[in-house]
């Protein structure tokens, strides 16, 4: 029989989420299917090899109190606040199925009022508004699939925090080996399904979960992982907030100023011995 397990997280700290989400992938082999779900205060995730000076109005984020993220895996930027779901899928790879991850969802959502369809990139649309992105990772015999549902973000705030309109901005980046995001047209899903709230879409993933999994689940909470795996969990926590992680591991780049003068930057600092602060 197949071991199954679901984890909602009360936490809203991206950085405590984000190291139990890494805890539970590493370290809970014995399941074969996990599904994490939470939810994140005001921050943007990027992925693990995209550049935050291009992908972000990092001046932005800092004075309104937004965190900074990068995620393990790839993909590209989203903006994460209270009215946006999170769903991780964490399988063995031999049964891993993101189809199912996909109808899991979709159905879900369906059972609320809303049909959704898949894109070519993976994204969860409805009439060409995109209210899902994906984004995944592979390590050793384990796979991760993890995306997001637009329920109720705040929308004003999401383009005011990322980069992705700013064509004159982003021409000034020699990228290397950094992935740029794709711009989409977005919608909330209480736009389709007045009074909807980030409950009741949890909700529902459970109770399709549950029907899937035919009812034998086990359940731990977010405390529960953090706390036995005392202190790689502070570890986890203190890497996703420091500014070697967020910043210092984007990859090396050229900047050109407005004014002409070429930057080089290495590890997240301009070289030679350069502050980046002082261009962005």
């Amino acid at each position: 029989m197949k071991k199954r397990l679901i984890v909602i997280s009360d936490k809203k700290d991206p950085y405590v989420n984000h190291a139990a989400e890494e805890i539970l992938f590493t370290t809970y082999s014995g399941y074969e299917q996990i599904l994490f779900l939470w939810v994140n205060e005001p921050s943007v995730v990027f992925g693990r090899n995209q550049n935050p000076w291009r992908e972000v109005d990092v001046k932005f984020a800092d004075d309104h109190g937004i965190k900074l993220l990068r995620r393990i895996s790839g993909g590209g930027t989203v903006y994460h606040d209270h009215g946006n779901l999170n769903y991780a899928f964490i399988e063995k790879h031999s049964i891993y199925d993101e189809k199912q991850h996909f109808d899991i969802i979709m159905e879900a959502v369906k059972r609320l009022g809303v049909i959704l369809s898949t894109s070519k990139r993976k994204d969860l649309t409805v009439d060409g508004y995109k209210v899902s992105g994906s984004a995944f990772f592979m390590k050793g015999m384990r796979r991760l699939h993890h995306g997001t549902l637009l329920v109720d973000a705040d929308l004003d705030v999401l383009w005011q925090s990322l980069k992705v309109k700013d064509e004159t901005f982003k021409r000034r980046f020699k990228e290397g080996r950094s992935i740029e995001s794709v711009s989409s047209p977005v919608i909330n899903l209480k736009d389709l399904v007045p009074n909807l709230m980030v409950s009741d879409v949890v909700n529902a993933i459970v109770d399709v979960f549950y029907e899937h999994c035919k009812y034998e689940v086990d359940v731990l909470s977010v405390q529960d992982v953090l706390t036995a795996h005392e202190p790689t969990a502070q570890r986890l926590i203190e890497k996703h907030a420091s500014w070697a992680w967020i910043f210092g591991e984007t990859p090396n780049f050229t900047y050109i100023a407005e004014e002409g003068h070429v930057y080089e930057i290495a590890g997240g600092k301009v070289m030679p011995n350069g502050d980046i602060n002082s261009i962005f």
